[in-house]
């Protein structure tokens, strides 16, 4: 019920009814107050800005992603053609240890280790060693000197692949029994011959060989060809052992290896050294021919034994 007070000082407020379901929030107040809302947020100043500085930090952070990948990917190669490259040298030096050596008609003992050549554009490349082993399994040193020639299945070829130029091959001709003299001057042709020929079996060593290709005013000429190079070094070399007699002091005073030198005798040491061009990435078209990352690898091993006239 709504009651009026003249002295509006006084005046009780304003209730529209009463009771227990009422409380002091249903009363009306007698005038109203409008609230002032606050609003925030970026003006497109703001916007912009933040929008260039997260870009930038995108493109950072997408730089060092990219290197980080590019990095790894590099010690990756490295660390796969290092690999490579090691379980060649070790296979290659195994059995050059256990080159054979032999003696015939009287003529001066003769180790089974041989480089031959190729030719490429006018240029003999020494890429093919030839080390008689015994076969795939070795051993032929075991038995001394022999006086027989050795025949073509107990030699071992390591060259590059005729078909591929990037894989060096182990060539072995175990259906071979023609035999054959280091010292003659059919070696090369029948060593070349054999390579190509049906019954030559072959095992992949390495498949990341650098090819070259001559270049002449820019433009490529001839066929491409595979980084190694073979090459061996005997000490006391041929040239210093003819025409030298046992015994005399022109033999005592030829550099034996550590000064072991008999009369009738010497210790003599042939060293087999080479290198390798190896791809650290895998091959594609940009780095097939000419190019420009791979890493040369140098490896040595040798073979000594007791040099009789």
């Amino acid at each position: 019920m709504y009651h009026f007070h003249p002295d509006h000082s006084n005046a009780a407020p304003q209730v529209f009814a009463t009771g227990p379901l009422f409380t002091e929030s249903d009363r009306v107040p007698s005038c109203a107050v409008r609230n002032q809302i606050q609003r925030s947020g970026l003006t497109l100043v703001e916007l912009l800005m933040s929008m260039a500085i997260s870009s930038v930090l995108i493109v950072a952070l997408g730089g060092i992603v990219t290197a980080t990948q590019s990095a790894w990917i590099h010690t990756q190669g490295i660390e796969d053609s290092q690999a490579q490259v090691t379980a060649t040298f070790d296979r290659i030096k195994m059995m050059v240890s256990q080159a054979g050596v032999y003696q015939v008609s009287g003529q001066p003992p003769q180790v089974g280790l041989a480089v031959v050549t190729h030719p490429w554009n006018y240029i003999d490349i020494p890429d093919t060693l030839i080390v008689w082993t015994g076969g795939r399994n070795g051993g032929i040193s075991d038995n001394g000197t022999l006086t027989r020639l050795p025949k073509m299945n107990e030699l071992l070829i390591y060259t590059l692949d005729p078909n591929d130029p990037h894989n060096l091959i182990e060539v072995a001709l175990p259906d071979s029994t023609t035999e054959i003299d280091f010292n003659s001057s059919s070696f090369k042709n029948t060593i070349r011959t054999a390579i190509k020929s049906n019954t030559a079996e072959s095992a992949l060593l390495c498949n990341r060989f650098k090819n070259s290709q001559y270049l002449l005013s820019g433009t490529p000429l001839g066929p491409a060809a595979g980084n190694l190079f073979f090459e061996i070094i005997k000490t006391p070399s041929d040239s210093s052992l003819s025409g030298v007699t046992a015994g005399t002091s022109s033999w005592m005073n030829l550099s034996w290896p550590q000064g072991i030198v008999s009369a009738s005798s010497g210790l003599r040491q042939v060293s087999v050294h080479y290198e390798a061009h190896i791809e650290i990435l895998e091959r594609t078209s940009l780095n097939d021919v000419n190019s420009t990352t791979a890493l040369p690898f140098f490896g040595s091993c040798t073979r000594i034994y007791a040099y009789t006239p």
